[in-house]
């Protein structure tokens, strides 16, 4: 063979040599970038599983559904989801969920945690490779784990080259090589181009461009675990832009979406280069700043506040901004980007709750919002399962010294929380729906118990507290004409307490739902009386049988001049309209003197009484000697005053 034939063969063979060398380094290296994005996109879908998880589970709902509509919504084509308990799986989702080796690939997994603690991973089981990520729910114990099958499209690559190779004669196989390279290059190029397009499509916001939830807690993420020579401390600012669904239901998304463009833009003037701004969604924006203490971000927030203090003007419209900001610090708040990103939620919530537009986080605000939900969650079980409770707090007549009726005042003896009191759940009863199935169960309970003190000889009335919404709920009529038929307990010693404000707040509709209920022999009674400054002539308009004057004005009387003209006030005003008094809140005997010279009717409090259960309720009846006594004179004549007033046609006929 000629030499220059050998050479040839010599530079084509080291030139297939080299390219397929280069070729199988192009490839690992391909492989393994495809791997850690693979893994780096498992772990956005697991914190965002884990994020869309944390409240559905802390207010009660199933684990399993909870499990399955996150993974659904968030990440529909992941392998499987597990959710680890204490005690074990807690549900699995995804749709590999039946195969027996989940269990055992949980293991795996939770014993590679173990042993290198890494949040992330890859695996091989049965001969099969799996990704998997894991992240713990903080505060409700649970772990979730979330694993994809790793496929095995490079050793099909592999052999379809192999092949080929073998096939094909070497200068084919040569031109081959070169003309794949270059258009592994171009493809190569346009895909890179492309993964950044979507990169930056998924970690930022379309609108505004600046990154988003996801992007933020990645940013968070990588601060914290950074160098050990840098300063570690992080402060995190969440911002929330007030009324903001107001000016897009009034003045239409476009301008909102201008305002969201101008805030943000003035936002990022304010900002330092160690600072980044982001929108995680809707009308809300956060500021990361690396090396703040709480002093700097504070001073931060001051300055944000203060430069939208200056009108904006969009399409001819000015209008102020003002905005409600919650700080968190790390590591003095939370220990990991999720956590420090969930405690500044809660304190911009705290901060617009309260009305301080800036607070800091407290530990102590996480704990009552966590108690918060939980409660809400289990308040419809508390009423079905028989864990609530009434307390009486009785009322006496200063004329005749008799005990004329009782106020029945609800509790919770909560089985892991204890003693939960009213003002802890009444309002949620109100926000979830359960303050209807509440005050019914209030109403029967008191109704029952009336009727045993009337058996034996003690003609008492009850009086039970009515909310806004229940007042203009169609149930609370029927409902009631039925209680009164089935305890056979006259109209007229049922009474409904409901505070001014709520007359106030729609007097028209008030009045009319006060009237059928005045018809059928209910008495009505204003709690509160004096703190909502009601209108005298409303007040004239409505079937009023009681006003209740408030314990603020009663337990500081003795001693304060103003308070006493305030009483007297409101009692000479009662007397006019014809209304019994009821003074709150006494508690001492300087407080019952001053009322019995200003010729107040009841009294109620703890100088008489504690509000009591059932049981010591007719004990302290007993001691009284209340059964087997008259009906109270003055109870008798305010009938006799409404039976009159009604065959008139009313106060106002």
């Amino acid at each position: 063979m000629k030499l220059s034939t050998q050479l040839l063969l010599g530079v084509v063979g080291i030139t297939l040599l080299s390219q397929l060398i280069l070729g199988f380094i192009a490839y690992r290296i391909v492989a393994e970038a495809d791997l850690d994005q693979s893994l780096n996109h498992l772990r956005d879908r697991t914190v965002e599983i884990r994020q869309a998880m944390v409240i559905p589970l802390a207010t009660g709902e199933a684990p399993r559904r909870v499990l399955e509509r996150s993974v659904h919504n968030l990440a529909p084509f992941v392998e499987t989801a597990v959710l680890v308990g204490p005690a074990g799986i807690v549900a699995v989702a995804g749709p590999e969920q039946h195969r027996s080796h989940v269990e055992r690939l949980a293991d795996k997994a939770l014993q590679a945690l173990k042993e290198n603690r890494e949040q992330q991973g890859e695996i091989t089981f049965e001969g099969d490779r799996f990704f998997w990520s894991t992240v713990p729910l903080d505060e409700l114990s649970y772990r979730l784990l979330v694993f994809d099958r790793l496929g095995g499209s490079g050793d099909s690559l592999l052999a379809t080259l192999h092949s080929r190779f073998l096939s094909s004669s070497i200068p084919i196989l040569w031109f081959a090589v070169w003309t794949a390279l270059l258009l592994a290059s171009v493809i190569s190029r346009k895909l890179d181009q492309k993964t950044a397009a979507l990169r930056r499509q998924m970690t930022h916001d379309p609108l505004t461009a600046l990154p988003n939830r996801a992007s933020l807690y990645e940013r968070i993420s990588d601060a914290i675990d950074g160098p050990e020579d840098f300063d570690p401390r992080i402060a995190l600012l969440s911002l929330e832009i007030d009324r903001f669904d107001e000016i897009n239901e009034t003045l239409g998304h476009d301008f909102g979406d201008q305002l969201l463009l101008e805030i943000s833009a003035r936002i990022a003037q304010t900002l330092d280069d160690n600072a980044l701004l982001a929108r995680p969604g809707d009308n809300r924006f956060s500021i990361m700043v690396e090396g703040a203490d709480e002093t700097a971000a504070i001073e931060l927030a001051n300055t944000i506040m203060q430069i939208l203090h200056e009108p904006i003007r969009i399409s001819h419209v000015e209008l102020e901004a003002t905005l409600d900001i919650g700080i968190a610090l790390y590591p003095a708040h939370a220990t990991d980007a999720a956590a420090l990103m969930r405690h500044a939620d809660i304190a911009r919530h705290q901060a617009r709750t309260r009305g301080h537009h800036l607070l800091c986080y407290d530990d102590s605000d996480s704990r009552d919002s966590i108690r918060h939900l939980r409660l809400g969650a289990d308040l419809r079980k508390a009423i079905k399962e028989g864990q609530l409770l009434l307390h009486y707090q009785p009322k006496l007549s200063l004329a005749c010294g008799c005990v004329t009726g009782l106020e029945a005042l609800v509790r919770w003896e909560h089985p892991s929380l204890g003693l939960v009191p009213p003002d802890d759940f009444i309002g949620l009863a109100e926000q979830t729906g359960a303050i209807v199935p509440l005050t019914e169960w209030v109403i029967e309970e008191a109704l029952y118990f009336l009727r045993q003190l009337h058996v034996r000889g003690a003609p008492l009335e009850v009086a039970v507290n009515i909310s806004t919404q229940l007042l203009h709920d169609s149930r609370l009529k029927p409902y009631i004409k039925k209680m009164l038929r089935d305890t056979g307990i006259g109209g007229r010693y049922l009474g409904l307490e409901i505070t001014e404000s709520v007359l106030m707040h729609d007097v028209s509709r008030a009045q009319q739902e006060l009237e059928a209920l005045h018809d059928m022999g209910v008495r009505i009674a204003i709690d509160d009386f004096g703190t909502g400054f009601s209108s005298l002539a409303y007040l004239n308009r409505l079937p009023v049988d009681e006003l209740k004057v408030d314990r603020s004005f009663v337990q500081s009387m003795a001693g304060n001049t103003s308070d006493q003209a305030i009483v007297q006030s409101i009692i000479e005003l009662a007397h006019t309209l014809e209304c019994t008094v009821v003074a709150e809140g006494v508690e001492n005997e300087d407080s019952l003197k001053v009322l019995e010279k200003m010729g107040c009717d009841l009294i109620q409090g703890y100088h008489l009484s504690a509000p009591l259960p059932a049981a010591a309720m007719t004990e302290w009846l007993e001691r009284r000697g209340a059964f087997g006594d008259p009906p109270c004179p003055l109870m008798e004549e305010s009938a006799v005053k409404r039976q009159a007033q009604d065959g008139l046609g009313g106060r106002n006929s």
